[in-house]
């Protein structure tokens, strides 16, 4: 399970635990969980003109903890 941040566009930042979060070729924001099976299931989507910056909290450089930026353009998953 990982932690992200999503900034939307109305100003204020959303917190989420999900397994993975990903940016579709249509620049929808996704949530997916896994089950006990290994399904994919997911559990949240964000219109591509709601969310300005989404990030997820892990390791940076040097090993301390932050908010790590996700690209803000082009098709990709985070876990």
């Amino acid at each position: 399970m990982a932690v992200f941040r999503l900034r939307l566009a109305h100003g204020e930042d959303t917190v989420v635990e999900a397994d993975a979060a990903g940016r579709t070729a249509a620049g929808e924001i996704v949530l997916e969980r896994t089950d006990q099976h290994g399904r994919s299931e997911r559990v949240r989507t964000y219109r591509a003109d709601t969310v300005t910056a989404v990030y997820r909290r892990g390791p940076a450089d040097g090993g301390l903890y932050g908010w790590i930026p996700q690209p803000p353009d082009g098709t990709w998953w985070c876990y």
